[in-house]
């Protein structure tokens, strides 16, 4: 799935065994037996003829399951494990759940940014771009009239899904910390990535290596339009 995607950057910056009879038992009674009829008693020879006999027809009637407990493969299939994951997924993005793990703080040069308050290795996810989601057409609309105002900072994050544009706006003030997360073309250390949910298509930042706790999170917001650059050097500088 192709995500050709640029942030909108004009504006503000921001065991159990079974138990079984011994062998030795198994003599014990066979000389028993032999002792309680001595009318039948045969020569020594045969007698002993006879126990071996008795033993091994014994021994030879048992099931292997007597002995050792049968076990059933707890492996998964590749297929478990992928739906697995796609659930965990699933929950996650919907509920947010990775919100907590994540910290707002600000810098003097850049403004508000994002720091992780956890580990992160590579690939895992890591938090939703989460706003309102638009078709390019309308959201276009929208990007010239916030252009029109220098009080309001743009947020909106436009990408490619399935050969078709669509626009995420997520200027409008919210608690969901994706928002404020800042570019690096040099040093980024998320990535974006479209998933479908529910019928619905979300677009997600995911770790493009091991991220550890208190590091800024940084994307590449992929705007390389001369007029951009012109207006915002340090998209391809920082």
């Amino acid at each position: 799935m192709k995500v050709a995607a640029k942030k909108r950057t004009t504006g503000r910056i921001r065991k159990d065994r079974a138990a079984t009879a011994s062998p030795s038992s198994d003599v014990e009674n066979a000389e028993h037996l032999i002792a309680s009829n001595p009318g039948r008693m045969t020569p020594a020879k045969n007698t002993r003829s006879n126990r071996k006999c008795t033993i091994a027809k014994d021994v030879s009637s048992h099931k292997i399951t007597e002995f050792f407990q049968v076990r059933r493969s707890c492996r998964k299939t590749s297929k478990q494990i992928n739906e697995e994951a796609k659930n965990a997924l699933r929950d996650m993005v919907l509920k947010g759940s990775n919100e907590r793990l994540l910290e707002v703080y600000k810098d003097v040069v850049k403004g508000r940014g994002i720091r992780t308050k956890i580990n992160f290795d590579k690939g895992d996810f890591v938090v939703e771009y989460r706003g309102v989601m638009m078709e390019y057409s309308e959201a276009k609309v929208i990007e010239e009239q916030y252009s029109n105002d220098e009080e309001i900072g743009s947020y909106m994050y436009f990408f490619e899904h399935n050969n078709k544009k669509w626009c995420i706006d997520a200027t409008k003030e919210s608690p969901w910390k994706g928002r404020l997360i800042n570019h690096s073309v040099l040093r980024p250390n998320l990535k974006t990535k479209v998933v479908e949910i529910d019928g619905s298509h979300h677009l997600i930042l995911v770790a493009n290596r091991p991220i550890a706790q208190g590091e800024e999170l940084l994307y590449d917001y992929g705007d390389r339009s001369a007029e951009t650059i012109a207006k915002n050097p340090w998209l391809v500088n920082t």
